[in-house]
């Protein structure tokens, strides 16, 4: 009997000393000052027309990082007119905004669909609602929402007053850009179908920029998307070099 109460000793002892070294892993329990849950509903379409490296996701994240600290993302096979429900729930207090964003597989912001500030709510609630009602989140409507609707149309917003005769509200984007000639710059078109690097919507938007037209576009750019400017860049030429005459 002493030897058994003896044995049991050492296994105790033993286990002590392993917990302190950090040799068995305990469970981790996660305590929020704001403690608030998001939740997003929408019928959605266009997710399955991403690439593999890319997602459609419901996404927290710090002041000027543009990478998510927690993250829902939606299966890249789901079909158009699907109804969707994310949660993201307690979120931690250094979480300042929660958006319908595309991402990449680091989990980097690429560009915002719609987005709620969490300082706009004083104390935690049961549930946050985003409802998205139906939206498209295929590219060119994530550009719509994301850049168009964010950095453009103030300048290019239609009722016969866009700027080089260009309208970009929602509807007239697309038919006013892709293979319709530049009424500023002769011998150039606004986008090229499938040539990002020769469309002038390119080329005003990249350094450089500035000195094609009157207008610093660039500046426009920059100071809109500080954290993402890159992200938002590609996701544009990606878009035009998807292109082509046929659609």
């Amino acid at each position: 009997m002493k030897r058994a109460f003896f044995l049991l000793g050492i296994v105790f002892v033993f286990l002590c000393e392993a917990c302190d070294s950090g040799d068995i892993e305990g469970v981790s329990y996660a305590y929020s000052d704001k403690g608030y849950v998001v939740k997003l509903t929408g019928t959605l379409s266009g997710v399955d027309s991403w690439d593999s490296k890319y997602a459609v996701s419901l996404a927290g994240f710090t002041t000027g990082d543009n990478y998510a600290q927690t993250v829902r993302s939606l299966s890249p096979s789901t079909p158009d007119g699907t109804d969707v429900s994310l949660v993201l729930p307690n979120l931690s207090n250094n979480i300042t905004t929660v958006e319908l964003v595309i991402t990449n597989r680091l989990r980097e912001r690429i560009i915002t669909i719609a987005r709620i500030n969490l300082d706009d709510y004083s104390s935690p609630r049961d549930t946050i609602h985003m409802e998205m009602g139906t939206i498209d989140v295929s590219a060119f409507n994530c550009l719509q929402q994301g850049l168009f609707n964010v950095a453009c149309i103030q300048c290019h917003g239609g009722n016969g007053r866009s700027a080089a005769n260009l309208n970009l509200t929602e509807g007239n984007a697309q038919n006013n850009l892709v293979d319709v000639p530049s009424t500023k710059v002769s011998d150039k078109y606004r986008v090229i179908s499938g040539n990002a690097e020769q469309s002038l919507l390119h080329q005003i938007l990249n350094e450089g920029g500035e000195d094609i037209l009157h207008y610093n576009h660039t500046e426009v750019l920059s100071s809109q998307f500080k954290d993402n400017l890159t992200e938002i860049r590609s996701l544009i030429d990606e878009w035009i070099n998807k292109l082509n005459f046929e659609d």
